[in-house]
C-alpha cells in the first residue's frame, strides 16, 4: 500500500543546478514533502506557494519548475511547498488525485494533531507555511474538468483580491468550509488559484505567468482588486450517499443519475434558467443535495425535474463541473452560485 513518506526535503538556490530539464524528470527526483527556499532581494519578507496538493493537478508544479529553471532572483524570499509528491508519482504520473482512494489531502488541514499519515502531512505543510510568517500565500490547483481559470477566497479583502488578480479576474467568494489549506489562518492573505483544466496548455501558461508576477514584483498589493468579477456564496452540489452517476448523451440505465456528456462546458459561461443538465427516472425525490454556506438545502431553488429531465430553475454560475465519475462521487458534482436573471 502506498503511504506518505515521513520526511521533509529542503532545497535552496544551491540545488537548482541539479533540477532536471523536464517537469516529469523533476518529479522523479523528489521524495516526500518538498520545500524549496529561495532568497529574495528583500530578505525581510517571504511569500509562499503551495502546489500539487492533488497529484493530478500539475500546472502549479510545471510553473514552479519553469520559474526555478529561469534562476531569477525574486523580489522577496520565496518558500515553495510541493505537497503530495507521492500521489503524483503513482503510475502513470500526474494521474492520481489521492495517494489512497477517497483521501483528499485538501480536506485534512483543519484537523488537530493525529498519528494518521494524511493528517500529519497536512500539519507539516501548515507548519512549513507558518514558520516563515508569510506576506501572502497562494495555493495552485487545476480544476476537476475543462474550465476557465478562477480564484477562490474566503473574504473579499483588497489584498486577497489583489493576489487573485495576478492570475485571473474571476473570483469565487466562499463561506463553505471543507478543511482546505486556503481556510487556515496564516495571518496573511491566502487564496486558491484554479488554473483551469490539467490537460489545457493555457492552464500551465497562466500558472507560470501568475507565479512570475507573484515572485518577482516588489509590490503585489497595488493592483486591480476593484476590477475582478466576484461570484458570491456558492452551493456545493453533491450526490447523496450510495447514489451513482454517469455522463452521456442519453439516459444510462446503469446509473441512478445521468448528467450530460458535455457537463464541463457549463463551467465556461453563465448557465441560464431552464438549461437541461441531465436525466433522472427514479420515482423518489432527486437524490442530490445543494447546501449553502449555512448548511441550508437549496436544491429545490436551483433545479427542477420534469418528466425525467433535470433543468435549472434560476441562472447559475457553475464551476468545477467534472465528467470524472470518481471525483463526482467522492467529492462533488460541481459548485454553483445563484445569479440574477
Amino acid at each position: 500500500m502506498s503511504i506518505f513518506i515521513n520526511e521533509t526535503t529542503y532545497y535552496s538556490e544551491a540545488d537548482i543546478d541539479a533540477i532536471a530539464d523536464t517537469p516529469l524528470e523533476f518529479l522523479r527526483q523528489l521524495n516526500g514533502l518538498c520545500i524549496i527556499d529561495i532568497q529574495g532581494h528583500d530578505v525581510n519578507r517571504t511569500r509562499v506557494v503551495t502546489t500539487l496538493i492533488h497529484g493530478n493537478e500539475p500546472s502549479g508544479f510545471i510553473a514552479v519548475h519553469q520559474w526555478l529553471r529561469k534562476k531569477t532572483k525574486p523580489a522577496t524570499n520565496m518558500r515553495i511547498i510541493i505537497c503530495n509528491i507521492e500521489a503524483a508519482q503513482l503510475p502513470p504520473e500526474f494521474s492520481h488525485r489521492y495517494l489512497q482512494a477517497g483521501q483528499d489531502l485538501n480536506r485534512y488541514f483543519s484537523m488537530g494533531k493525529s498519528n494518521v499519515a494524511i493528517v500529519e502531512r497536512a500539519q507539516q505543510i501548515k507548519q512549513a507555511v507558518l514558520a516563515v510568517k508569510p506576506e501572502a500565500v497562494v495555493d495552485l490547483h487545476n480544476t476537476s474538468g475543462l474550465s476557465p481559470a478562477f480564484g477562490v477566497a474566503i473574504d473579499d479583502s483588497e489584498q486577497a483580491l489583489d493576489l487573485i488578480s495576478l492570475f485571473t479576474n474571476k473570483v469565487i467568494l466562499t463561506g463553505l468550509r471543507v478543511g482546505a489549506i486556503m481556510e487556515q489562518n496564516f495571518s496573511a492573505p491566502t487564496v486558491t488559484i484554479e488554473c483551469g483544466g490539467a490537460g489545457q496548455l493555457q492552464s500551465h501558461q497562466l500558472a507560470y505567468a501568475g507565479l512570475t508576477k507573484f515572485a518577482n514584483e516588489v509590490s503585489i498589493f497595488d493592483r486591480h482588486a476593484n476590477q475582478v468579477d466576484i461570484h458570491r456564496h456558492p452551493c456545493r452540489v453533491e450526490l447523496l450517499p450510495n447514489v451513482s452517476v454517469a455522463f452521456g448523451h442519453n439516459h444510462l440505465p446503469t446509473a441512478d443519475i445521468t448528467l450530460r456528456a458535455d457537463a464541463e462546458q457549463l463551467n465556461n459561461q453563465l448557465t441560464p434558467e431552464g438549461e437541461f443538465i441531465g436525466w433522472y427516472e427514479g420515482k423518489e425525490k432527486l437524490p442530490l443535495t445543494a447546501k449553502n454556506e449555512q448548511g441550508v438545502e437549496q436544491f429545490d431553488t436551483m433545479f427542477s425535474i420534469q418528466n425525467g429531465y433535470i433543468f435549472t430553475k434560476q441562472s447559475l454560475q457553475i464551476f468545477m463541473a467534472t465528467t470524472d465519475p470518481e471525483i463526482a462521487t467522492n467529492d462533488c458534482l460541481f459548485y454553483a452560485t445563484l445569479e440574477k436573471n
